[in-house]
């Protein structure tokens, strides 16, 4: 009898399991035959800008055959007014294809990207196509003004150019401390985030080296004087000068 209702009782949970995998199939990407690229973004690292290149992983199914991807402006991919079906076809024809296999992920940077761009990732097999697609704001700075810029670390450095990107809402002093040696900030009310935390000023101390400022919290916007003060920790390999305010007082 023990035997018997073992026996039952094994049956009944195959079944159950039977009934499970059908309910499954479909919903884990690849078992109904339908080719899926799951796209994961990144922030792009060493040797790359990140205010500019894209960095996305393309990861795909047992049923991909071939991938595609195609990253345009997203005022123009909207202005092609295209379904979602007819702007896959649009992206393998006009697309890059992907060097990625079945069951297996790609990493792909798309690099110089100035504006809001739509990258959209189209996975196919055979007639079948489905697409996935991130938005990347690529900052595009454009001449803003001038301001007059102090720094308790160097001294009085007088006017410098000031630039200003509408993507992102962001300043960009690019030449500050010398020519490339700058850093970006942005403004919110009276608080300012700087951008990014540490930055190479291109300034040697004659005995230790290259000096880098990295922002503490606490730099801030007075709109009355248009002046932004900044919280620089400078430091060199053998320590650091303590932290001293530098401030930039806009022009315009």
């Amino acid at each position: 009898m023990k035997k018997y209702i073992k026996s039952l009782l094994m049956l009944v949970l195959a079944a159950m399991a039977l009934t499970g995998c059908r309910e499954e199939v479909g919903t884990d990407p690849g078992n109904d035959g339908t080719p899926i690229a799951t796209v994961y973004q990144y922030t792009a690292g060493a040797g790359y800008n990140s205010d500019n290149d894209c960095l996305f992983r393309v990861a795909t199914n047992a049923a991909v055959g071939e991938v595609y991807y195609l990253a345009e402006l997203k005022t123009e991919k909207e202005a092609r007014n295209m379904t979602a079906d007819a702007y896959a076809e649009y992206v393998v024809a006009h697309g890059t294809k992907v060097d990625v296999k079945a069951s297996d992920y790609k990493d792909v940077y798309v690099t110089n990207l100035h504006g809001l761009y739509a990258v959209t990732v189209v996975a196919v097999k055979g007639g079948t196509k489905t697409s996935q697609s991130i938005e990347f704001a690529g900052l595009d700075y454009k001449p803003y003004g001038t301001g007059v810029y102090h720094s308790d670390m160097f001294g009085d450095l007088g006017t410098v150019n000031v630039e200003y990107s509408e993507v992102g809402s962001r300043y960009r002093i690019k030449d500050v401390w010398g020519v490339d040696h700058g850093f970006a900030f942005s403004i919110n009310g009276t608080k300012v985030t700087v951008y990014p935390q540490t930055i190479v000023t291109g300034r040697e101390h004659p005995r230790y080296g290259m000096i880098s400022a990295n922002d503490q919290s606490g730099s801030t916007y007075d709109e009355a004087t248009k002046t932004v003060t900044f919280n620089f920790l400078f430091s060199v390999s053998a320590g650091s000068f303590g932290v001293k305010a530098e401030t930039l007082q806009l022009n315009n």
